[in-house]
């Protein structure tokens, strides 16, 4: 028998991978939804600027015009909203950065090995009458296994 972890046993792998744009927001707070889309405007200098390992997701952005560059981290926390806590060092609150930090990992999901790459599918106009008619099938048979009576 398969057990299923309770939600306070999560790994950050696991939080990270059931985490949409909705949730993002709301961990930032009131404008966190624009937060997470301004810090998906920021770039990062190389690929050594992003970490992500064990417990802890790191981006650095070394090419602001900032003495110190500021560095975005996400952890586990448990008191924390979705036990994800954030901190930026160059903010004392809901930043770009930390938006950023967000962004990167919501749209790089299969490269971080969070989410599963999506068959390849063959393109429709390529397909005949019939190959259109048995895809329209098995995804309708698809689709009718999810769906309630």
């Amino acid at each position: 028998m398969t057990t299923t972890p309770s939600r306070r046993t999560l790994s950050l792998r696991a939080r990270l991978s059931h985490l949409n744009f909705q949730q993002a927001g709301k961990l930032l707070g009131r404008h966190g939804r624009q937060l997470v889309l301004a810090g998906a405007r920021l770039e990062l200098a190389s690929p050594e600027d992003f970490y992500f390992g064990g417990h802890l997701v790191r981006v650095r952005y070394p090419h602001l015009d900032r003495e110190t560059p500021p560095i975005a981290t996400l952890t586990l926390k448990s008191e924390a909203p979705e036990h994800l806590h954030w901190h930026c060092t160059a903010c004392t609150g809901p930043c770009e950065h930390v938006g950023g930090l967000l962004s990167l990992v919501l749209e790089n999901k299969t490269a971080l090995g969070l989410a599963a790459a999506p068959p390849e599918r063959t393109p429709i106009e390529s397909l005949s009458e019939q190959e259109l008619t048995k895809l329209a099938l098995q995804e309708r048979t698809e689709r009718a296994k999810g769906e309630r009576m």
